[in-house]
């Protein structure tokens, strides 16, 4: 197989390649090694042009990785993926919460699909609305429990 990559292309796909593999090996014990070396794959393929500046050969690994450039950039994309996923998913949890605290779990399992979606539209509307003006500021766990 042949790719042709304008630099600008490769440089997207360099940090493609940086995300995909991070998002696969993060959270792992033990990496993946075939991802890991597909990933090398992709930033070998720099040596000798302009795009060289986005990746390294790892004497360590004997392989050629993502230079801190390149993960700098890739770094900025996931801080702001983290960020706007962190409020979204805080907001589904909590309003789950509620809505079974509320309702009950086995009424909440059994509401239709628009049902949830109207009995949950306030409560998630609520929360986002404290999130957006307050962050965590006025969160606070009650440990009288």
């Amino acid at each position: 197989m042949q790719i042709t990559l304008s630099d600008e292309e490769y440089r997207r796909l360099a940090t493609l390649t940086f995300l995909g593999e991070w998002m696969v090996n993060a959270v792992r014990k033990d990496p993946d090694p075939a991802f890991e070396d597909t990933a090398a794959k992709v930033y070998a393929f720099a040596k000798g042009t302009p795009m060289e500046l986005l990746t390294f050969f790892d004497r360590n690994k004997e392989d050629w990785a993502a230079s801190e450039k390149l993960e700098s950039e890739a770094q900025a994309l996931i801080d702001e993926y983290d960020d706007k996923t962190f409020w979204e998913e805080l907001t589904a949890r909590l309003t789950e919460r509620d809505l079974i605290t509320t309702h009950g779990e086995r009424a909440v399992g059994g509401m239709r699909p628009d049902q949830r979606t109207r009995a949950a539209k306030s409560i998630a509307k609520a929360y986002t609305h404290e999130f957006e003006e307050y962050g965590l500021d006025r969160f606070f766990v009650d440990d009288k429990n």
